[in-house]
């Protein structure tokens, strides 16, 4: 059996169905379709064709459209990028369902995504598209060595520094939003670059340097206060750089106040909406999107709490862009300026999003003296609920056009009508260009005719039934076999990646080979070593990736796992505290298998009684601030050496005639008296037997056990049994206070 033992020798090249796709699409590389996955949020691909009903964290529920369904059967992962019908079985990842809801190849279904995404996709055919993925690869990890450059020169910079400090952003902000600071220097960057493998001219490729007249190349952003732009997915693919200069230093001459990347193999500006990878869940919360200018507009709103916002990355909001936001939001507020260029930009906002589907909303930000004024000046000025206040007073389109066009004749009255039918021609939804007809009509007393509009209206064809899906997967999760302590510790894992350097740290080379299952469950065993054999192979964490290397089975655990959160330290902190609950339990396990019909049985027991208190001890003085968490965090990683040799000395005993008939992997490992020695373990359970997952596997009370005499065994209570989990239970919400564990560490897998 695979056991999280053994996780850091297990190569993870095993082929996965999910890949299917690279030999039936050889043009596109594996990483070309991982990427594009990874931005297509498949809840709103699912969006385009049937209503979905949230029903969880980044969960949704709808009606499936491959059977004749008359209830929500179908389920809808964001954070996995699945879907599944429970009742026809049909299911997959975005792409499976493109194919099979719009009847394309894979292809097909690809490049549908990718439209839908806006995802530039490299040219099929074409002899160089090995260099151009070369060349995407090389820009993407450039302009993440050129982040953290960045942001480490920002704190070498008192003048950037101070800029910041004027402009109220504070220290988290800067972190998240990943500002930093260009120098002075011509070459400080390229320097750094080159130190790290990367040539002048890989700089030049990435928009981080220029080639000068002369042939020499120098480093594009000098004195520029830095902010790093990232698409869907997080991964810098640009930077924008605001002057902090002094005109006096370049002669006088006053340079451009922003700066940003020229279009890359990695970036293109009519794609990247600045800081919708922080705002994306807000917009979706409030179904409206605020789209500001500048960075500063985004960056202040956002800290202040008015997150639903999105700025335009070096460029005029475009088609794409609109697109991009209709799939998050219906409402869509412009901010505009009263002097003529603010009309026209915000008439030219109007003819971007109108026509996908967005209705737009108009107001303007002033001070109380009537002056005009940006959204970084009005939130710093004013605060978030003044700008809330504005916001509410907010136009739609039709009225601001109305009020703004000149209406001083019949003839400017036609011009306006002419501009707003104009306009809703444009809309591509022919029920809402409908109701924008009947609304101008009503207000202005004019037909609703759009005279010579076509619409075509493509019949897609209908899906199949049934018949002709595959038959659902026969795999079933045994929660009621399952301890509940360990499915929250998997959970605990799989939703706080931050761990995982700290579970890497425990669960070492030295854990793996000393054979210890620490989990009684093979089921939990298995989940988390593909999570850390994934993290420890790749150096990251994907949801995604990690769902598609799992069983059927681990799947379906996967799906299954209740939505929590916990709120920093909490994690940290319940990290520790359930390591040394496992131990105990383990413990607890170990206890029954060493015999006491000999000295060396009575000494071990005696050794494992005294290394339970030692435990038992920390969690106490843990809990009572006796000791910080970071002590208490060390001392459990202390105590892996003595609980390995003690696995060891119970191992050899046992084996050595002690009771090695009951000390087997049978007893750590429910499945493992089914199999022959000789066979691979599945993570199947259907035929685990119920009384030995049903062992209790509490430790005993946090009281100071009694001493061990005259051979007799050690002495506990009974520990009590524990409630089956219940995947359908209540997520478990945090509250805002500090984590505190129980009084009973018997109750610990009811955390909070």
């Amino acid at each position: 059996m695979t056991t999280l033992s053994s996780f850091v020798f297990r190569l993870s090249s095993n082929p996965s169905p999910k890949n299917f796709y690279i030999w039936r699409m050889p043009f596109y590389s594996d990483e070309i379709i991982q990427e594009l996955k990874n931005q297509a949020d498949i809840a709103l691909v699912i969006q385009q064709f049937l209503p979905l009903k949230k029903s969880g964290v980044n969960k949704y529920v709808g009606v499936c459209p491959f059977h004749d369904d008359h209830s929500p059967s179908m389920s809808v992962n964001s954070t996995l990028g699945i879907y599944k019908c429970f009742a026809c079985g049909a299911g997959g990842d975005v792409f499976k369902f493109i194919q099979e809801h719009e009847k394309l190849d894979f292809k097909g279904a690809v490049e549908w995504v990718a439209n839908f995404v806006g995802f530039a996709l490299p040219n099929l055919g074409n002899n160089v598209n090995t260099e151009v993925l070369e060349e995407r690869t090389m820009v993407r990890k450039l302009n993440e060595l050129a982040c953290e450059w960045f942001e480490q020169q920002l704190t070498l910079s008192p003048k950037a520094l101070e800029y910041l400090n004027k402009r109220h952003v504070s220290p988290e902000t800067r972190k998240q939003f990943h500002i930093g600071y260009a120098p002075t220097g011509r070459e400080g960057l390229i320097g750094y670059a080159a130190r790290n493998g990367f040539s002048p001219r890989d700089c030049v490729k990435a928009g981080l340097a220029v080639e000068k007249e002369n042939g020499g190349i120098a480093d594009k952003f000098r004195d520029r206060l830095m902010i790093a732009i990232q698409n869907l997915s997080g991964v810098v693919v640009a930077f924008g750089g605001r002057d902090l200069s002094d005109p006096a230093s370049h002669n006088g001459i006053k340079l451009a106040k922003y700066m940003n990347s020229p279009e890359t193999a990695l970036y293109s500006k009519r794609d990247i909406l600045f800081g919708l990878n922080h705002s994306r869940n807000a917009i979706m919360k409030e179904n409206a999107v605020i789209i500001v200018e500048g960075y500063f507009d985004l960056i202040s709103l956002y800290q202040s709490g008015v997150q639903n916002v999105v700025a335009a990355s070096g460029t005029a909001l475009t088609e794409n862009h609109a697109s991009i936001l209709a799939r998050y939001a219906k409402t869509a507020y412009l901010v505009f300026d009263g002097d003529a260029a603010g009309q026209n930009a915000t008439r030219r906002s109007l003819e971007i999003v109108l026509p996908k589907g967005l209705s737009p909303k108009v107001f303007a930000l002033s001070r109380p003296d009537g002056t005009k004024i940006d959204p970084d000046n009005f939130v710093n000025e004013q605060g978030p609920d003044a700008f809330r206040r504005a916001l509410r007073t907010a136009e739609d389109w039709l009225s601001y056009l109305g009020r703004t066009m000149p209406n001083n004749s019949p003839e400017d009255r036609a011009a306006f009508i002419t501009q707003a039918k104009t306009l809703i021609k444009s809309i591509e939804n022919p029920e809402l260009r409908n109701q924008y007809l009947k609304l101008v009509s009503e207000r202005y007393s004019t037909t609703r005719s759009l005279a010579g509009i076509k619409v075509a209206h493509p019949k897609r064809e209908k899906t199949q039934a049934t018949a002709e899906q595959p038959a659902a997967p026969q795999v079933s999760v045994p929660w009621e076999l399952l301890s509940p302590i360990e499915v929250r510790f998997a959970n605990l894992l799989f939703r706080n990646p931050t761990l995982l350097d700290r579970a890497a740290e425990y669960f070492d080379m030295d854990f793996a080979a000393s054979g210890i299952q620490i989990f009684d469950s093979p089921l939990i065993d298995e989940f988390i070593q593909s999570i850390l054999a994934q993290y420890a192979e790749t150096g990251a964490f994907s949801p995604r990736v990690l769902y598609e290397s799992l069983s059927p089975q681990l799947q379906l655990f996967l799906e299954q796992l209740p939505d929590e959160t916990w709120k920093t330290p909490n994690e940290i902190l319940e990290f520790y505290d359930t390591l040394a609950v496992l131990t105990l339990n383990l413990c607890d396990r170990y206890k029954k298998l060493i015999p006491l019909d000999s000295e060396a049985g009575m000494r071990l027991r005696m050794q494992l009684n005294k290394f339970t208190q030692g435990i038992q001890t920390i969690s106490k003085k843990r809990k009572i601030s006796a000791i910080t968490p970071d002590v208490f965090a060390e001392q459990i990683i202390q105590s892996k050496a003595p609980l390995i040799e003690l696995y060891t000395s119970i191992n050899e005993l046992a084996m050595n005639g002690g009771n090695a008939a009951q000390f087997n992997n049978a007893q750590f490992s429910p499945q493992a008296s089914a199999q022959s020695p000789a066979q691979p373990s599945s993570p199947q359970f259907n035929n685990a037997q119920p009384a030995q997952f049903a062992q209790p596997e509490m430790p005993p009370e946090m009281e100071a056990p009694p001493p061990f005499d005259n051979g007799e065994q050690f002495a506990s209570s009974e520990p009590p049994e524990e409630a089956p989990y219940d995947p359908n239970e209540e997520p478990y919400v945090p509250d805002d206070e500090p984590y505190v564990p129980d009084d009973d560490f018997g109750a610990m897998d009811d955390f909070g």
